[in-house]
């Protein structure tokens, strides 16, 4: 078996191999998985006709073949552009592989020049390898890390500059015969390089699916279904970095608790939908009032937490009191029709060497001390004259109805 054909049957292999990989992805949710596999089925086949050239009629070695690994091509394109969000372009993609196929077939058939055929699949595929490149580099995910996505971009970059310099390269006629190279080892390696796009490109995609997965776990983990905030796991989490930031000499921050009031009877007045709603508009509002290091959780039932790094007591009263007007102007409609509502909520500025628990356990009393003022009102926790720091301001306060 020659050196050329050896390689084409493993990179077949390889390919086979990613096919199945795919394939078991296809119900992740991840849009362009399913292009992404199609994308191998075609192109395992096509590498199989290529190793058989010289065994098997050239309409199949070569028009097919390439014709099959241009669609490919394109198909990973088009998944990869699904991947980022962005719809492809399918009529280009379409004419573009037509157009190849066409100009492949006619300089086989009508004029058999290898050069010709060679600079027309490399045109093609190297704009193909450009575009998936540049479509991973415009889209990435920002705020977070990328390294798969900029891995995959140099691969298909790399493989961009291979085809173009192949094409190149004949358009000058540096390869004048394909079974002759004027460099040792030249056809080989670009047969290599082409026969290598979309198995090694897919490797990349799983890559990308795989950490699109995570995030997305890590997302249900980390956020409440229901209104979008901070999961209390989440948000105790953030919280204990930091407290941990404000012990080693930051500024303290704020613990608010926000309850709203009466929800029950919201609930049994207008229905669950209507409390499902006020608890995720309340949510929404209340976050856009933050500000960007400002973290939001739900406790449970109608309870909210906020977290205000570095707040003085001021600043946090403000926040808190802005907090407490939106609520109080906002009108949740649907068809259970209007709601009104109010919230409540106690604040506390954390202490040095005071625990989470602690700081949770002071914003909390103040919260109650709102309930019992009346409610639709935001309190800060104040120490008692001649008590220590930590201690309850209204130690043995009953609890309330919320």
């Amino acid at each position: 078996m020659s050196d050329t054909l050896a390689m084409l049957v493993v990179t077949a292999a390889l390919s086979a191999m990613m096919l199945a990989i795919v394939w078991s992805l296809r119900r992740c949710g991840q849009p362009g998985v399913t292009l992404w596999w199609q994308a191998n089925l075609i192109a395992t086949p096509a590498l199989v006709l290529i190793a058989l050239r010289g065994k098997i009629p050239d309409a199949l070695s070569i028009v097919v073949a390439n014709a099959g690994l241009s669609w490919a091509l394109a198909l990973f394109l088009a998944a990869t552009l699904r991947f980022c969000g962005r719809e492809p372009n399918w009529r280009a993609l379409a004419v573009g592989t037509l157009a190849t196929v066409a100009g492949i077939a006619t300089w086989r058939y009508v004029f058999n020049d290898f050069n010709t055929r060679v600079v027309i699949a490399s045109a093609f595929n190297a704009t193909l390898c450009a575009l998936v490149g540049i479509a991973l580099v415009r889209h990435r995910p920002r705020g977070r890390p990328s390294s798969h996505y900029l891995t995959t971009a140099g691969f298909a970059f790399i493989f961009a500059g291979g085809h173009a310099l192949r094409g190149l390269l004949s358009a000058l006629s540096v390869m004048d015969d394909p079974a002759t190279l004027t460099a040792p080892g030249l056809n080989l390696a670009f047969l290599i390089v082409g026969a290598l796009v979309t198995p090694a490109l897919t490797m990349g995609a799983v890559l990308m699916i795989h950490d699109a997965m995570v995030r997305r776990l890590e997302a249900i983990a980390n956020t409440d279904f229901l209104t979008g905030a901070m999961s209390r796991m989440a948000f105790e989490e953030e919280a204990g970095r930091e407290l941990a930031r404000a012990a080693r000499g930051g500024r303290p921050p704020v613990l608010l608790i926000v309850d709203i009031d009466h929800f029950k009877s919201v609930n049994d007045t207008f229905g669950h939908a209507a409390g499902d709603a006020v608890l995720a508009e309340f949510s929404r509002l209340a976050a856009a009032s933050l500000r960007t290091p400002d973290r939001i959780g739900r406790m449970g039932g109608e309870e909210f937490v906020v977290l205000l790094p570095g707040s003085a007591q001021g600043e946090a009263s403000h926040a808190a009191e802005r907090i407490r007007a939106q609520a109080q102007a906002n009108r949740v409609t649907g068809p259970f029709g209007t709601v009104r509502y109010t919230v409540s909520g106690g604040y506390a500025e954390w202490q040095p060497g005071e625990t989470l628990a602690q700081l949770t356990a002071r914003a909390d009393t103040a919260l109650y001390m709102a309930k019992l003022s009346g409610r639709n009102r935001m309190l800060a926790y104040t120490t008692p004259a001649g008590a220590g720091a930590g201690t309850p301001a209204a130690a043995g306060v009953p609890s309330v109805q919320r």
